[in-house]
């Protein structure tokens, strides 16, 4: 049966690159979507690769900054979504106006799960894997979003913006997802959407990404866990031993507890 949609139109936004076969693939599958109407944007990076955040970005900024659409997807150019895929992940964020990002179950082509949410960002994300059989029913939160298929509320984009270019190929989708958290939205995986997707089809042997990949997982450790980023752009930052960082955050720590002693 032929869903009539009553949801506004979702663009998708795939990197391409040199792969005209799987994109064609997944493209097939868009247009298989019940429910809902989508409209693609394919930024082909084969002549000039800008890579995968700034393409994500080209489509963001083409689509987010308008009332015309309330969810963008963006998508590998090789993850298929199962039918259902996309109208489940829509309805689970009407159902959820605090979820600015969702992600569905990726499969691999043999059924098994690869993805139904993250644990460890860094030094490399690591997936969390299960059987089918132990999906809970309901939509339920995690610490990242995998960036092969997220989709993304139009509304937290216009609050928090883009994806950091800094992260040219990896780590950009656990650090947006970080930022929409720090920002009060949560990360939601939505059980009932399915993705084919392998895990490889996101991996290079190329010397030149594997490159890139290091560096981006060296300007994650530095916005989110060395420091090292403010210590660059802040004035004082040359000055900001760890011991006396610890010994200002001491100092502040007493004087607030005299204020909650005293219930202000």
């Amino acid at each position: 049966m032929i869903i009539v949609s009553i949801h506004k139109k979702v663009p998708v936004v795939i990197p391409h690159f040199r792969a005209p076969e799987p994109l064609m693939i997944a493209i097939d599958h868009l247009h298989r979507q019940r429910g809902i109407e989508v409209e693609i944007f394919v930024r082909d990076n084969s002549e000039d690769n800008i890579l995968f955040t700034r393409a994500i970005n080209e489509g963001l900024k083409k689509y987010a900054f308008t009332d015309e659409f309330d969810y963008i997807l963006m998508l590998n150019q090789d993850a298929c979504l199962s039918e259902d895929c996309l109208l489940n992940m829509v309805l689970a964020m009407d159902a959820i106006p605090s979820a600015g990002i969702a992600g569905p179950i990726l499969l691999s082509e043999d059924g098994s799960i690869n993805w139904r949410g993250s644990a460890d960002a860094f030094p490399w994300g690591k997936h969390i894997v299960s059987d089918l059989a132990l999906l809970p029913d309901h939509p339920y939160e995690t610490y990242w979003n995998n960036g092969a298929c997220m989709l993304l509320r139009s509304a937290m984009i216009r609050e928090i913006g883009l994806l950091d270019p800094n992260m040219k190929f990896v780590c950009s989708d656990a650090d947006y997802s970080f930022t929409a958290r720090a920002r009060g939205w949560s990360c939601i995986v939505v059980p009932n959407a399915f993705v084919q997707h392998e895990p490889a089809g996101s991996q290079s042997l190329t010397p030149w990404i594997d490159k890139l990949k290091l560096e981006d997982q060296l300007y994650f450790a530095d916005k989110w866990l060395t420091g090292n980023l403010y210590r660059r752009l802040a004035f004082e930052g040359p000055r900001l031993t760890d011991e006396l960082v610890n010994t200002h955050l001491a100092k502040t720590r007493e004087v607030l507890a005299i204020y909650s002693h005293h219930n202000l």
